[in-house]
């Protein structure tokens, strides 16, 4: 890892190492606290209250509600994700899970229909909104890790949201795309993002956001109760209602977010901590890692067409044993610990050759459990690319990594109009196959990807943060994230920036069209992948922080990276 040795944030710019097109790479340096986030007014915040002498947790929080705010059409308050947070004082890392769950109105057939599927019943409206997680897990963590109040790290999102902030092209885009339903199931002249005669704001327009100001401000004097049990709640269940599903308060009220132990895996000597079910991402980043230990990808080298090859296979029988084991584990037992088995890990990188599989079968990870093994029918949901990941480091040693979602670009397309914000669609994210373990019911969480993962070094100091966007490729651009840095000794930034690659089935390749190194995808397509350039957003949006410690190792410097595929920036101090 590279150092600059100054006392303020720079700058390091240089070209991208690994393809077509000129994507800089823009590592931040700093010497007391850093966030890297998806949007440079969210970074901002965070590192406001990190100036104010806030330790980890009241930045991360601040971060949340900011993006709330500035990546609207992303995660927020009516959603819910995981968080991931380092503990200098007890070095201890725990998970906070508030991932939103399925009404008491679930039924495990309730997307099985054909007029379910030809309506999209799970996707947009009432019928896909779950119920929100995402306050009780921020309060929750402001409440018992933090040092200060609501109401003082709601200050720089209360502020964006009254004062306004210049919108990026690309939202009018993420609006466009979701222009039908979002008239569908809202009332004309109630959606902020959309101008006087009900079209979606122009990039460089100033947004406003009173009622959302609003609704922080009751939250800061009410407490969450407002939200559980009170006049928010009660309107997101008219909402719900209003547009064709079924939310109760007693939904709300009966809520829980969890304190979980995390999935804990080693890479080379590196501890790497990330979230446990119902997230499944945790578990597959350590055995997709497991898989590429056998491997040495130092040697390969980044552009290798074998490193590639090898990576896509392990993929693949990694989603393969997702779609087969993976499941809410209060709903059902799953092969934990033999998923992230070095033993497993080996047998399943014996089974890569050169030939391109194109569905492999699920392995037997019940072979390396403790558990009694049991059966049942997997399946997933159908994952978007949305959702928003941030990174925080502070001035005292803690490290918070942090992944939110509403799950589609603009949620469900519901917006609760009197309190300023969209609802997720999250059920989206179960199974429609009433046979599934993934079907809904009533107080079951969804799988998801969400993988916010903190890597300690071998002498068990803080390493990197990282998490990302994306659905499937969260997964994949986490372990490509540490591959980088492990491997190839690549700062934060370039890993983040570097070209990633996602092949789920067949012999399909999947990069982006802005990063590729052409004679690596000949290479490629000689072996027989046909190759499939996608729009850069595809592959997700990593935020990451990574710590270069003094040769004592008493001191640390921080090292930013914040993904151009969004609109990422890191900021410290």
């Amino acid at each position: 890892m590279k150092k600059l040795g100054a006392t303020l944030a720079l700058a390091l710019v240089a070209a991208a190492a690994c393809g077509a097109g000129a994507v800089e790479v823009k590592d931040v340096y700093a010497e007391h606290g850093m966030v890297a986030a998806a949007h440079e007014l969210a970074a901002k915040a965070g590192v406001e209250i990190l100036q104010k002498g806030g330790n980890a947790i009241d930045a991360a929080v601040a971060t949340a509600l900011a993006l709330n705010v500035v990546e609207f059409n992303a995660s927020g308050i009516g959603g819910g994700g995981f968080m991931t947070f380092y503990s200098e004082k007890t070095k201890d890392v725990i998970c906070l899970d508030y991932r939103e769950q399925a009404p008491a109105s679930a039924t495990k057939d309730m997307f099985a229909s054909e007029q379910a599927k030809k309506e999209k019943w799970s996707a947009y409206g009432g019928k896909s909104v779950g119920v929100p997680g995402w306050l009780k897990g921020m309060t929750y963590a402001l409440e018992n890790y933090g040092t200060m109040t609501f109401a003082q790290v709601a200050e720089p999102a209360i502020r964006l949201a009254e004062e306004g902030f210049v919108t990026d092209p690309a939202q009018k885009g993420f609006i466009q795309d979701h222009f039908e339903t979002l008239n569908q199931f809202n009332e004309p002249g109630t959606l902020p993002f959309f101008d006087e005669v009900g079209l979606p704001i122009e990039g460089g327009t100033l947004l406003k956001q009173p009622a959302l100001a609003k609704t922080f401000r009751l939250i800061a004097e009410k407490g969450i109760d407002v939200f559980y049990k009170g006049e928010i709640g009660e309107a997101i269940c008219r909402a719900v209602e209003r547009t064709g599903g079924k939310m109760t308060m007693e939904d709300l009220a009966n809520y829980q977010m969890y304190v979980r132990k995390p999935v804990i895996g080693t890479y080379r000597g590196y501890r790497i901590y990330s979230v446990p079910p119902a997230s499944s991402g945790g578990t597959h980043v350590v055995q997709l890692l497991n898989i590429m230990e056998n491997y040495d990808v130092k040697s390969l080298g980044f552009k290798s067409a074998k490193k590639v090859h090898v990576f896509g296979e392990a993929t693949k029988m990694m989603f393969a044993d997702r779609s087969k084991y993976m499941a809410d584990t209060a709903y059902a037992k799953v092969p934990l610990a033999g998923l992230q088995s070095k033993e497993y890990a080996r047998e399943e990188a014996g089974r890569i050759t050169d030939a391109i599989v194109d569905k492999p079968e699920a392995g037997d990870p019940w072979k390396y459990d403790t558990a009694e093994k049991t059966s049942f029918l997997g399946g997933m949901g159908d994952e978007r690319f949305s959702t928003s990941s941030f990174s925080v480091a502070d001035q005292f040693g803690n490290v918070v990594t942090s992944t939110n979602t509403i799950n589609f670009f603009m949620g469900s397309s519901v917006f609760v109009p009197e309190y300023g914000f969209l609802i997720n669609d999250e059920m989206d994210d179960f199974a429609s196959n009433p046979e599934s373990v993934n079907a809904p019911e009533p107080g079951k969480r969804p799988l998801s990807c969400m993988s916010p993962t903190i890597v300690l070094d071998p002498e068990g100091r803080p390493f990197m943060s990282i998490g990302s966007p994306g659905a499937t490729r969260i997964i994949t651009a986490v372990a490509q994230c540490i591959m980088n840095a492990v491997d190839h000794g690549m700062t934060m930034d370039e890993a983040i920036e570097a070209a990633r690659f996602h092949n789920q089935s067949g012999n399909e390749m999947r990069t982006e069209n802005d990063r590729y190194d052409k004679a690596l995808l000949d290479t490629l397509e000689l072996m027989g992948y046909k190759i499939s350039l996608q729009e850069p957003l595809y592959t997700g949006g990593a935020q990451g922080i990574m710590f270069d410690w003094n040769a004592k190792g008493t001191d640390k410097f921080l090292n930013g990276g914040a993904d151009s595929r969004r609109l990422g920036a890191a900021v410290g101090f």
